[in-house]
């Protein structure tokens, strides 16, 4: 039974009752006529006081609700700018980082060979050794025999390793280089589904009301300024969540869980995560139901995947760059 015909009915059931008491009540005889026009006129005051009452009630609970959303909308874009500055900046870190010439290496002197040290050892002496013009024969030194040739071995070629394809329901025995790929595709969906919705939120200062706003509303139709604009923003959540969990929900929690065991120091936003977990859930469901009521929260798996890229990318960027 909706809201709307609980409140009619309770503001119709005073005047129906005036009217059964008017016909069926009747103290004094003489005054019948009188009797059943005063209970009349109070019933109608009745229910036409129920039901303004009620109307201001949904107009100022539209209204309170209507602030409260606002405000939380403000608050997600601010952050969502301030994550926003963070990552252009941390990603023009990393992008300056790795533009940097290498350093120029440090030679180490190399220490002499055991043939280079006997023969300047021998060019030394020589001198001392050699006896004077004509004291004695000059004797020939017996040929110790040539030293055998080292024959050179070919360089092993490295084998080139074998790149598999990375599965994303294999992500362990993927490459860095892989998942940071993917995850670029992934992050670049998310962005599409988060710039829609901030799209659809923006258009909501357009929805003006109109001249039977009042009537509308103390009839319980609720279609006055206020109720329109939560209408359009519980149609925007809807829509933002039901396109990201279709394009994205399941492959964000795994790359969040594989790259949560890459870099163990990274602190876990769970609860944004469990909110994943629980839009994924069957659609009739409790958990689902309320998870899709919450569509700012596509933004922030955006951000927290992007810190992830742009890590990433900058660890992958350095190991390329020590080889």
């Amino acid at each position: 039974m909706s809201d709307s015909f609980l409140d009619l009915l309770v503001a119709v059931l005073p005047f129906v009752l005036s009217l059964v008491g008017a016909w069926t009540f009747e103290p004094l005889s003489q005054h019948k006529g009188k009797w059943r026009v005063g209970l009349v006129v109070t019933g109608l005051v009745f229910s036409g006081m129920t039901l303004t009452q009620q109307g201001r009630q949904r107009a100022k609970t539209a209204s309170d609700i209507r602030e409260l959303n606002e405000s939380i909308i403000r608050q997600d874009r601010e952050s969502e700018a301030r994550s926003a500055d963070l990552a252009s900046k941390f990603n023009a870190f990393v992008t300056e980082s790795l533009r940097k010439p290498k350093s120029a290496p440090i030679l180490v002197p190399r220490s002499p060979t055991a043939e280079e040290i006997a023969a300047e050892l021998e060019k030394r002496l020589a001198p001392r050794l050699q006896p004077p013009n004509g004291t004695f024969p000059t004797l020939e030194r017996p040929s110790l025999g040539t030293k055998p040739t080292q024959q050179t071995a070919e360089p092993v070629r490295p084998v080139d390793p074998v790149i598999r394809p990375c599965r994303e329901d294999r992500l362990s025995d993927c490459s860095d280089e892989q998942i940071l790929e993917n995850l670029k595709s992934l992050v670049a969906s998310i962005e599409v589904v988060k710039d829609e919705y901030s799209t659809e939120t923006d258009k909501l200062k357009d929805i003006k009301g109109g001249k039977l706003d009042w009537a509308r509303e103390l009839t319980g139709i609720g279609a006055d300024k206020n109720s329109k604009w939560l209408k359009g923003l519980e149609l925007a959540n809807r829509n933002a969540t039901e396109r990201f969990r279709d394009c994205c929900g399941q492959r964000a929690l795994v790359y969040h869980k594989e790259l949560l065991q890459r870099d163990q120091k990274r602190s876990d936003d769970a609860g944004l995560y469990e909110w994943v977990q629980n839009l994924l859930k069957p659609i009739n469901s409790k958990e689902s139901k309320k998870a899709r009521d919450e569509g700012s929260k596509v933004g922030r798996v955006y951000f927290d995947l992007d810190f992830f890229r742009i890590d990433l990318e900058y660890f992958v960027g350095v190991s390329k760059y020590k080889h």
